[in-house]
């Protein structure tokens, strides 16, 4: 992605928040994937002629969908604005998206996400130990391609003030500019990764609070 791409993408995405579904309506999985090829649609307005013709659950499947794709696409290429963030150089490898420091053992996937409904009631146990919810994802999450087992770094937008906010965080790139720079200076001093099945994972937490400010919370670094 180049910088007038993502300059363009971040802006449309903006807008697109306002809009997109808040939810899937059933799981992620690879026979309504396959209706499609929606890793070849670059527009929004293009996406909506390829579903024209679909009912409307599986057309708000694929708006969240390829709204959440191209979230990440846009998390991947702030990270890769630092110095010591490479890309993973192929595109079709579904092993990680970024390299901290040039080590291999610091190759994640990055996963966009929210805190799953059955640990809203306990928020702060969870950003002080998110083990249990990062089991969640790894295990209930989703089905198909997408079950992959590698590390992951995980995003979680979080708005106190409202559920629908979350779009409104996702998209809100000015402060994830600071806050990856951040986390990419710190991650060498990372102390706990959490484990599961032979991987190792960590949280980024961006919250929207009550009144109205961004804050946010590293587990590992």
């Amino acid at each position: 992605m180049t910088e007038n791409e993502y300059e363009q993408l971040s802006n449309d995405l903006k807008v697109l928040a306002k809009i997109v579904p808040l939810n899937w309506g059933f799981v992620q999985n690879n026979g309504t994937d396959n209706k499609i090829n929606m890793f070849q649609i670059n527009s929004f307005s293009d996406l909506e002629i390829q579903i024209s013709s679909f009912k409307e659950e599986d057309k708000n499947y694929f708006r969240r969908r390829w709204f959440l794709w191209k979230c990440a696409q846009c998390d991947e290429y702030i990270f890769n604005l630092n110095h010591n963030v490479v890309q993973n150089p192929n595109s079709r490898d579904q092993a990680y998206d970024i390299e901290f420091n040039g080590n291999s053992q610091l190759r994640f996937d990055v996963k966009g996400t929210v805190i799953p409904l059955k640990f809203r009631n306990d928020i702060n146990e969870i950003v002080q130990d998110p083990t249990r919810m990062i089991n969640f994802f790894y295990e209930e999450q989703s089905r198909g391609v997408r079950n992959n087992i590698q590390n992951r770094l995980f995003i979680i937008h979080h708005s106190y003030r409202a559920q629908e906010r979350e779009m409104y965080l996702r998209c809100h790139w000015e402060f994830k500019l600071d806050l990856y720079r951040e986390y990419s200076s710190r991650i060498a001093s990372a102390s706990s990764f959490i484990n599961y099945r032979n991987t190792k994972s960590d949280v980024i937490f961006i919250f929207e609070n009550l009144d109205k400010t961004i804050t946010y919370n590293f587990f590992a670094v």
